[in-house]
């Protein structure tokens, strides 16, 4: 663009120094012509340098956009880098919680196994204890209370810890509170 400025200001002054001269070697001319020859020079002249200062601050201009454009470059640059650190945590999160997950749903599987055994023993218990006293001959039903033990019901009972075991199924002498034993009546 400068190179441009320069051949346009040296043409222009060309244009003045040979119109200037036009009358050295030539058949002499009105001044009146030489004037208006002059003028219109000048005017290009003028014109050229008007045009050259509004190339240069067109250059300016553009010098300056490109600066912005160039710092938005830069800022966009910036972001897509912390977007894309930002999309790997956001992986790394949702592999952690898959696998936090899957921890939990193992482990609520086990508590439902674990649940759907003791259950599974506890009916068991009931069913065999709860169809009634294993034997002939009668029995007192005992209520078993806080406290007390299976040798202290049988010696209650002047009967063995063995016999209430066998009435009742049982395999241990656990005893809960609230439960029904069945106990045999001596004659």
């Amino acid at each position: 663009m400068t190179k441009q400025i320069f051949l346009s200001l040296c043409a222009a002054g060309a244009l003045v120094f040979f119109a200037g001269c036009e009358n050295l070697g030539g058949p002499s001319r009105s001044s009146g012509f030489q004037k208006q020859q002059y003028d219109a020079t000048k005017a290009q002249a003028d014109q050229v340098t008007q045009l050259s200062t509004a190339v240069t601050n067109l250059t300016n201009s553009n010098n300056e956009v490109i600066k912005v454009v160039n710092d938005l470059n830069q800022k966009v640059a910036t972001l897509e880098q912390r977007n894309a650190g930002l999309e790997k945590n956001i992986a790394a999160l949702q592999q952690q919680l898959a696998a936090q997950r899957q921890e939990y749903q193992t482990s609520i599987n086990k508590m439902i196994d674990q649940v759907s055994k003791e259950v599974s023993s506890a009916s068991a218990a009931a069913a065999t204890s709860g169809g009634g006293p294993v034997g002939k001959g009668e029995f007192y039903e005992h209520k078993v209370e806080s406290g007390q033990t299976l040798g202290a019901i049988a010696k209650a009972y002047n009967v063995s810890v063995q016999e209430i075991q066998a009435a009742n199924k049982m395999k241990d002498a656990n005893l809960r509170v609230g439960q029904t034993l069945y106990v045999p009546k001596k004659k």
